[in-house]
């Protein structure tokens, strides 16, 4: 990955990796097994509206197709956009909803395993494999599933203190409400492409490279092409956006890092103090609406400057990416910092002592 990925499952600064999910259980008396303990109602594009009856458990997944789209047919290897709600059967509460204004949605790849790299990538993990081939978009999908089923490969990692903290047991029974929104691409009015882009080149619909060889040396600018103008909300600053992209560099036979032939998503903060990525995305997404498809150049002083990522991008670099801006969300603030320790038996620092200073972020995406 060569645009910094925010560490979602890097759980330290969070939980501690041994915290254990707390077991939680019920008499059998005011239980009912799946969708006999609640009733959902609501339009698909929005929150559901859960209306619950009683404790539920649940157990291997269990999916009804609360409400049948009129979209695509979908088919093994498409790439879908899906809102979910997650809500925990023992306690009732909803510990995970796409549709609030600081959460965001998530791709799953039709009849294809899927390796969490944030929070929503391992929620999914609960109802991803229920989206299948022949299902349509548009479709609300109900599934109900055991949290040990649902998450037993990772109970036993840092994974497994995140979920204690949204209050989910490892014997939970949890539903997820999932909207097949779209497949995930652009979604807007096409424009032309500038005499400074490059080509994409495409398989099976999806863009797969750049060829360079049309297209004019860089010019030392930031340049950026809207290639589709989306129809969503514009992304502000400090927001956490949702892409599929490809970057790859003039010269180059093939991109150094893409994400649409596997599906995956990155969530990336532009813009603020708080970026994520190189100054270049940061200065050309900002503004943009969702939906859209840009093409951006980015010179070596908006991208990694003098400093070499790997093999495949060199010192000096210009970067040229492919980028379709699928979700935006605010960012929830940072926790702030545990208060440092301070000395309780009267010692003062020894003469000449100094406090270390921070050492200075190397960050390309700390604005200017």
């Amino acid at each position: 990955m060569r645009l910094r990925r925010p560490s979602m499952l890097l759980l330290s600064t969070l939980l501690p990796a041994s915290l254990a999910l707390a077991a939680c259980g019920g008499s059998d008396s005011d239980q009912a097994k799946g969708l006999d303990a609640v009733t959902i109602s609501g339009s698909v594009g929005e929150a559901p509206k859960l209306d619950w009856k009683s404790v539920m458990t649940a157990e291997k997944p269990v999916t009804k197709v609360v409400t049948e789209g009129d979209g695509a047919t979908l088919k093994k290897g498409d790439v879908v956009r899906v809102e979910f709600t997650l809500a925990d059967g023992w306690t009732h509460k909803v510990p995970f909803d796409s549709y609030a204004a600081d959460s965001l949605s998530t791709l799953v790849k039709v009849g294809t395993e899927k390796e969490p790299q944030t929070l929503t990538d391992l929620l999914s993990l609960g109802f991803a494999d229920q989206i299948k081939a022949g299902q349509k978009v548009g479709s609300r999908l109900a599934v109900t599933v055991g949290s040990d089923v649902a998450f037993g490969g990772y109970l036993g990692s840092q994974a497994a203190g995140l979920l204690a903290g949204l209050d989910i047991g490892n014997e939970d029974g949890l539903l997820f409400v999932a909207d097949i929104v779209g497949v995930a691409g652009p979604e807007g009015t096409e424009e032309a492409a500038p005499a400074w882009a490059p080509k994409i080149v495409e398989d099976a619909g999806l863009p797969a490279s750049l060829d360079f060889a049309d297209a004019p040396k860089p010019s030392g600018d930031l340049e950026v092409a809207t290639l589709t103008k989306g129809t969503g909300p514009a992304v502000t600053k400090g927001q956490t956006i949702l892409v599929s992209y490809l970057g790859q560099i003039p010269g180059a036979e093939k991109p150094f890092d893409a994400s649409y032939a596997d599906g995956r998503g990155l969530e990336a903060v532009v813009g603020g103090k708080d970026a994520s990525v190189v100054k270049g995305w940061s200065q050309a997404l900002v503004g943009l609406p969702v939906g859209s498809r840009v093409m951006i150049q980015i010179p070596p002083k908006l991208g990694y400057g003098d400093q070499a990522q790997g093999e495949d991008i060199p010192a000096n670099s210009t970067l040229y990416f492919v980028v379709d801006i699928l979700d935006a969300a605010d960012t929830p603030p940072k926790p702030e910092p545990a208060p440092e320790a301070t000395p309780t038996d009267g010692a003062a620092p020894t003469e000449g002592a100094t406090t270390p200073a921070p050492e200075p972020s190397t960050d390309a995406s700390t604005e200017e």
